[in-house]
């Protein structure tokens, strides 16, 4: 393992990394772990990263499928990650952001993929451009003075359907706070 200028992890991050494996079945906690650490030693946080810079124990096929096909629950996590956020953090008011992301794609096999207009007005793309659009929502809390988004749930808006980012955003508010 590839851990430049970390010489102890905090106990507090011991503790919050053992609240949210709880949501998990037994025999995933190793692997969520692995990644999960493997993810914050990265500058990005992708999963390929997290598995270069942690000497895994499994073959990389191992964590594709548990990421992609694995019995555990986004959903399960998502809520113990509020529910620790609540622990952890003291707060009267809760701020919940909902932002729409543009994720340029090329194919129109990917998943959700239609042409939408480029609000950001880049000169270096066409007014209109082929991507998925993605809905998160994010819990805003304040840390010494700035204000920090955690992020709790993504939703790909469907390209087919009629669902828009709005309906999106409501069903990712009622699946964290059920």
């Amino acid at each position: 393992m590839d851990a430049k200028g970390y010489s102890r992890i905090p106990r507090e991050l011991c503790y919050w990394i053992t609240f949210l494996a709880e949501a998990l079945p037994l025999r995933s906690v190793g692997t969520f772990i692995e990644l999960l650490i493997g993810a914050m030693l990265t500058p990005a946080g992708f999963v390929t990263e997290a598995y270069l810079v942690v000497t895994m124990r499994n073959h990389w096929s191992s964590y594709y499928k548990w990421l992609q096909k694995g019995r555990w629950s986004w959903l399960g996590l998502s809520r113990q990650f509020v529910r620790l956020i609540l622990k952890v953090v003291k707060q009267e008011v809760i701020h919940l952001v909902i932002d729409d992301t543009l994720t340029l794609r090329a194919s129109k096999k990917a998943p959700g993929s239609q042409i939408h207009h480029q609000h950001g007005n880049k000169p270096n793309l066409a007014q209109y451009v082929r991507g998925q659009c993605w809905v998160s929502l994010a819990w805003v809390i304040r840390r010494e003075k700035q204000p920090v988004a955690l992020p709790l749930l993504t939703r790909l808006v469907p390209g087919i359907s009629n669902t828009g980012k709005r309906v999106a955003a409501k069903t990712l508010i009622r699946a964290v706070y059920r």
